[in-house]
């Protein structure tokens, strides 16, 4: 779940920055130890991250960047200088300290291509090789693919209200049938339910868990309705204590924030 904004053309220096301020208030609100967590925003820490991505940027090569990404002509200076500047964290460690830092870089998949091409010349500048760990993309309520910010009744952000969690489950896609008569007989179709993609991704640790209800939508033996329910039992318990957290995030961000 993201924060509640949409990625804009037009949005101003100003507007992102926010953003960034915002969302490091989630990752406060989910208990990262302040000792351990240093949040980087690149235009406030570009001092200490534009030496490295200047690094990184004398060994890519436009064409490799270009071939992976699909630039064009059309493509903004911005966008092409962009890898290098999401390399720089990767060696950030190993300056700070001196000496060679191993880092694991979580991440989604579709981040994943920055990431090759830093590896593809971190040892040609003097670095270890990042290491990556993909996380799966949260699954949009629709059914259409992942979630987005840019479509807000995809998912369900971590500042809506109660109401706004009922209205977006209700509408959500499932995998049920035409009546409730005929899902009982035939049973649902859980493996493109979107329903029961966020419980298995988002709110249950517990597989087995996730697997029997899975089959019991298979049987017919749970409804969509029933299913709704139950997620939405769980995002609302999740919210409540996260927006509380959140709330006291405001105070502690200075904690998080780099500052070298």
């Amino acid at each position: 779940m993201m924060r509640n904004f949409c990625f804009e053309f037009e949005n101003t220096l100003e507007k992102t920055h926010s953003y960034a301020l915002e969302n490091a208030k989630d990752i406060i609100a989910l208990g990262f130890d302040p000792e351990k967590t240093h949040i980087l925003i690149d235009t406030d820490n570009i001092d200490t991250l534009y030496p490295l991505a200047l690094k990184v940027g004398k060994r890519l090569n436009f064409s490799n960047v270009k071939a992976v990404f699909g630039f064009d002509n059309s493509t903004n200076v911005g966008s092409i200088f962009y890898t290098a500047i999401q390399s720089a964290p990767c060696f950030l460690p190993t300056e700070l300290k001196g000496e060679d830092v191993p880092v694991l870089i979580p991440c989604g998949i579709d981040q994943d291509p920055h990431f090759r091409l830093t590896r593809d010349i971190a040892e040609t500048i003097g670095y270890l090789k990042p290491a990556l760990i993909h996380n799966k993309l949260a699954p949009s309520l629709d059914g259409t693919g992942k979630m987005s910010a840019s479509q807000p009744k995809t998912t369900i952000f971590t500042t809506d209200t109660f109401e706004d969690v009922d209205e977006k489950i209700h509408e959500a896609m499932t995998g049920g049938r035409v009546s409730a008569a005929e899902q009982r007989e035939k049973g649902g179709n859980p493996d493109i339910c979107a329903i029961q993609n966020y419980r298995y991704f988002i709110f249950e640790s517990d597989d087995e868990r996730v697997y029997d209800i899975a089959e019991k939508c298979r049987n017919g033996d749970l409804l969509c309705g029933e299913c709704k329910g139950l997620l939405k039992e769980n995002i609302k318990s999740f919210l409540k204590e996260h927006q509380r957290k959140r709330s006291e995030a405001e105070e502690r961000l200075d904690e998080y924030l780099f500052d070298r």
